[in-house]
Order: C-alpha cells, then structure tokens, then sequence
C-alpha cells in the first residue's frame, strides 16, 4: 500500500513519480531487490495494468470523484500521467493546472487503482485510509 502526501500550487500542473514494489518471497532466487527496514522487495510488474487516479470530494467510501485520469504505457504524460517503466513498477501521476481548478484550495483525498489493461476491472487499490484515518491526499495551495 502506498501512501503519498504531494503539494501543488493552485494553477500549475505538477507530476509525481512513484515506484511499486512487493515483499519477496522466501524462495525467490531474485538478485535485485530491494531492503528496507530489513524486508526484501522486487518491483511490482505493471505490463498487464494501467492506473486510474482519483481526486475525491472526501475522505469516505461513497465520496464523489472530483478529477480522474487514466495511467497506461502510452497516455500523455502532461496531462494524465504515464506508466513509464512497467517492469520495474515506475509510473507518474499528473495534476493539472485545470484539475487544481476544479478541485480548489486545501487537503483532497486521492485514491490510485490497478486496474486491468483491457477491461478496466479493478485490481487492487494502491492507497487507502490508514490505521489513523489518514488518507493520502494532495493539497492544492496559494503562493
């Protein structure tokens, strides 16, 4: 699971890049990987997927999604973002100048979600509320 914190300033577009990584198993024989806190990880795969990113109105199950962009191997990296290494977990999301507009000042939750690369079918949610009820989000600020 991931979770992100991202600042922007209202009426500029701005890109994140993220990687996704999953815990190795015990009888993987893979030499590259990664450590952190003791705990090997290998990068998570994303051919067979691409990534919807959501900008939500709230932090609740039923919230209503404010912007939306699809995340695959060819969309525009300046307006959607891109999946650009999908072998190695490796993509960017991207807000836009429009989507800092529609969605005003302040902290918005956003959720990221694997999906299927043909059908869309939804995969797994990269980011979710955690223990504290924090979210990952995006804040959208005034300089």
């Amino acid at each position: 699971m991931l979770f992100i914190d991202a600042a922007i300033v209202s009426g500029t577009t701005k890109s994140f890049s993220v990687s996704i990584n999953t815990k190795m198993s015990e009888d993987d024989t893979s030499t590259s990987f990664i450590i952190h806190n003791g705990e090997k990880f290998l990068p998570f795969d994303l051919s067979n997927y691409s990534i919807k990113f959501k900008i939500l109105g709230s932090a609740t199950a039923d919230a209503e999604v404010l912007v939306e962009h699809l995340i695959t191997q060819n969309s525009d990296i300046e307006i959607d973002g891109q999946i650009t290494d999908a072998v190695n977990g490796q993509f960017t999301f991207t807000v836009t100048a429009e989507d800092t507009n529609i969605v005003g000042l302040g902290q918005h939750p956003i959720m990221l979600e694997l999906v299927d690369i043909d059908t869309l079918a939804h995969f797994f949610t990269l980011t979710e509320g955690g223990k504290n009820g924090e979210f990952s989000k995006i804040f959208v600020i005034q300089v």
